[in-house]
């Protein structure tokens, strides 16, 4: 979660995705994204590492060592020269771009950091996101492990320092969360959606609240990770 909400090193930064195109085949859909670090220092040579879910954190996949970024936040495979500084997307192969494959709801997180970690930009890219929306009240569920045996949940624009109810229901058997919010409406909870007996299923949850009502549903268990 804290992954998610931002490192805050510096203050007020993050990764931003831009996809740049897809490709369909026998295994699935592979979607490319250009990447944006808000907030980042230019000049000085970051890592770009990617964390799945279902891997440990010191598994961190390094998928570079030396990428840079320009005024714009764009994030390129060598220093800028003068003519790319400005530029929001360069086609000459100079941009670091991510190839990424995966299941509704899975997040991808990415982090670019400097070598001494002083400075950490994080940032979660969900290909395929389920959310619902209702009014100005969303929520939003990811796949906190592949076979969704957690769930994160993230609510935002429910109503400011409130306590909100997550009633969660799966297989007949229900129960409930509490999602705190802060100053902003925003909140989260984690689900671990298991009913006694089952070893597989498919999980609601909702939030309703000051004339909202959001929710969303998504399987769990045995052979419910399927990458689209």
């Amino acid at each position: 979660m804290l992954w998610d909400q931002g490192f805050d090193l510096p203050p007020g930064s993050h990764l931003r995705f831009v996809k740049i195109g897809e490709t369909a085949s026998d295994v699935g859909h592979l979607l490319r994204y250009r990447i944006f670090a808000d907030a980042a220092e230019e000049g000085i040579p970051y890592v770009l590492g990617v964390w799945r879910i279902g891997t440990d954190l010191e598994d961190l996949q390094i998928l570079t060592e030396s990428a840079f970024v320009n005024r714009k936040g764009l994030v390129v495979n060598n220093p800028p020269n003068p003519a790319q500084q400005d530029a929001t997307e360069l086609t000459d192969g100079s941009e670091t771009v991510v190839d990424v494959k995966a299941a509704k709801g899975e997040p991808v997180r990415f982090v670019l950091r400097t070598q001494d970690s002083k400075t950490m930009i994080g940032g979660t890219l969900v290909p395929f996101p389920i959310e619902s929306t209702d009014e100005s009240c969303r929520l939003r569920a990811l796949l906190a492990d592949p076979e969704a045996n957690a769930i994160l949940l993230y609510a935002d624009g429910f109503p400011a320092n409130s306590v909100l109810k997550v009633q969660s229901s799966s297989q007949g058997a229900s129960r409930s969360e509490t999602i705190y919010t802060d100053a902003k409406g925003h909140g989260s909870a984690i689900d671990t959606p298991h009913v006694k007996g089952m070893d597989a299923g498919t999980v609601t949850e909702t939030i309703r609240a000051n004339g909202c009502a959001a929710s969303v549903s998504l399987p769990w268990g045995a052979g419910s990770f399927h990458p689209m």
